[in-house]
């Protein structure tokens, strides 16, 4: 199992931050990847999130990913089909401190054979701390 961890202290809202991170179509922003957004949210829910479903490229490999929560108090999000990982869930939580807010990004998953853990344990958090490295960019420029 990989279990990848990171977070950052960023100044902005949670909400500001979750609409940030549910703009899917901004998303190559932040991620080394294409979004394009397949499903909208469900009914009664905010924009891109919960029931909304995305196609990501990356290397040249596409999957799907559903949104399924989405508040102010973070967002979570698994791969659909269990490919080119199974049981990848996605856990990003806001925590409100101060004049900013402490995000902490978690990615659980399994794998392939081909795959050792090890490689895409560095990959992953690779991609956690560019990420959030790059949103914490965009609302504290300095």
């Amino acid at each position: 199992m990989v279990d990848v961890y990171y977070q950052k202290y960023i100044a902005a809202t949670p909400q500001e931050l979750r609409d940030t991170l549910l703009a899917h179509q901004n998303l190559s922003d932040f991620f080394n990847a294409s979004f394009k957004v397949l499903k909208a949210e469900n009914d009664n829910e905010v924009s891109g999130g919960k029931g909304c479903v995305r196609e990501v490229t990356i290397l040249g490999v596409r999957f799907k990913e559903e949104i399924v929560h989405a508040d102010t108090n973070g967002i979570e999000y698994r791969v659909v089909d269990d490919f080119p990982v199974t049981a990848h869930r996605g856990t990003i939580a806001f925590t409100r401190r101060e004049n900013a807010t402490k995000v902490s990004y978690r990615i659980t998953c399994r794998a392939p054979w081909y795959i050792p853990n090890w490689l895409l344990s560095r990959l992953l958090q690779n991609d956690i701390e560019q990420c959030l490295d790059k949103l914490g960019a965009r609302f504290d420029p300095r």
